[in-house]
């Protein structure tokens, strides 16, 4: 009876201290997960790369101060555990590295599942691309590049700025794993309208829709709740400091695509000398947050003075009115007048 006792205690002991091993690792899995992307089949909708992807070879990165441009070399130097998938593009396939689908359901859950995202704005862009062979690309919120890895793909340059140092890394894997390198300059820094500091606001379940934290109650109210926490900090730069970055001269003639979730108004009052200097025959923006805003009016102004029209984003290219902007769509393309 004695040894049943002791046999039975010795099970319940042991059963104890594997139970603290469990909870033990779990924890500090999720304590990495804040770091890197760490994903199973089960969560992600795909595959996890048995390999992390290490050494980046990929290095055209940069990154401005308050002041001065420099080479990052820090933000894409961790190896990451990604998710691969496909993006499928007229112009060939390409891998892209993407975030868990229960993580990132609007942008990664459906490239994982189809290998497309936003196939109408693609188009536009595609077309607006091929009406020239001289044009790149300049792609502000850039996401985890979708648009950069796709117009890189059509052998175009691309200067993609990101805020979010995970989706820099997402990018920077990507350009590498697709043989990309040659066409792509990255640039880690928020957009707005001077030099400084801000927190990155985060969106639940959208990694695409994280948000300059500044004057952004409409934006929190527009995510009805899901902006939650802050990534962090990050510097911001001008439009027009883009200007003074290595390798500006192969952007004298570009489209432009602005994703910046609500912050496009910012971005345009430091962007005077840019769109003196650069040729732009065609402006993609989301519009999604600027119906019945202020910050309408310092975009119409401010495009209307630069000579660009409205536009609805579809293939019909339809002109759109001016004082009826709180109906346009959750995109506008701007094309310049004449």
């Amino acid at each position: 009876m004695r040894g049943r006792v002791v046999i039975g205690f010795s099970f319940f002991f042991m059963g104890g201290l594997i139970m603290m091993l469990i909870v033990k690792n779990y924890r500090t899995l999720q304590t990495v997960q804040d770091t890197r992307v760490l994903t199973s089949d089960a969560t992600s909708g795909g595959k996890k790369d048995l390999n992390p992807v290490c050494k980046v070879d990929f290095t055209n990165v940069y990154s401005m101060d308050l002041t001065t441009w420099s080479k990052n070399n820090k933000v894409c130097s961790e190896c990451q555990n990604f998710i691969k998938a496909t993006l499928k593009t007229p112009y060939g396939n390409t891998p892209i590295f993407v975030y868990p689908a229960a993580q990132d359901p609007w942008v990664s859950g459906i490239l994982i599942s189809s290998g497309h995202f936003e196939a109408e704005k693609s188009s536009i862009m595609f077309d607006l691309l091929k009406s020239d062979p001289e044009l790149n690309l300049i792609d502000i919120g850039a996401n985890i590049g979708v648009y950069t890895l796709s117009a890189a793909k059509m052998g175009r340059k691309v200067l993609a700025v990101e805020a979010l140092d995970r989706n820099v890394r997402h990018i920077c894997a990507s350009v590498a794993g697709g043989g990309l390198q040659d066409k792509v300059t990255l640039v880690h820094n928020a957009i707005s309208n001077s030099n400084g500091v801000v927190n990155l606001g985060v969106d639940k379940n959208n990694m695409g829709g994280t948000f300059v934290d500044v004057d952004s109650d409409h934006i929190k109210k527009l995510k009805e709740g899901r902006a939650q926490g802050t990534y962090g900090t990050v510097h911001t730069i001008k439009m027009d400091d883009l200007l003074k970055i290595r390798g500006i001269e192969n952007f004298k003639k570009v489209v432009v695509k602005m994703d910046i979730e609500g912050f496009e108004a910012k971005a345009m009052e430091g962007a005077s000398l840019f769109f003196e200097k650069i040729k732009i025959v065609g402006f993609i923006m989301e519009w999604e947050f600027h119906r019945k805003q202020k910050t309408a009016d310092t975009i119409l102004k401010f495009m209307s003075k630069h000579n660009f029209i409205p536009h609805s984003l579809s293939s019909a290219k339809q002109k759109l009115d001016y004082t009826k902007s709180e109906s346009w769509g959750y995109d506008v393309l701007w094309l310049p007048k004449g």
